[in-house]
């Protein structure tokens, strides 16, 4: 079954094409057991009670890939022509697609 792609879903794959052919990649598993952490715990809490909002494990992920690339800049690079060129910046995009089209996008 084949169907048109929308706008959005057109450019984010053009995207992750170009960004394929010029980031070095890698891929980490790891497992965490958020519920004994109590820096976790204390977080939520603290978010809960003085903002009203919760905090999701994505924005602890976010902080976490962001340490992660402070330590290691290595793996905050692209390839060039012939060149690793490390990027000093640090810089995480997140995209979210709240109702499962892109059609806001169109």
């Amino acid at each position: 079954m084949r169907s048109s792609l929308t706008r959005i879903r057109r450019l984010t794959a053009e995207h992750m094409v170009r960004s394929k052919a010029t980031s070095a990649h890698t891929l980490m598993v790891k497992e965490v057991d958020y519920e004994t952490s109590s820096a976790f715990v204390a977080c939520m809490a603290l978010a809960s009670k003085a903002g009203g909002f919760s905090l999701t494990y994505l924005a602890f992920n976010a902080v976490a890939t962001l340490i992660a690339l402070r330590d290691f800049p290595h793996l905050n690079a692209s390839v060039g022509d012939d060149e690793l060129i490390v990027h000093h910046e640090l810089n995480l995009g997140i995209a979210v697609d709240l109702d499962g089209e892109g059609s806001s996008f169109r």
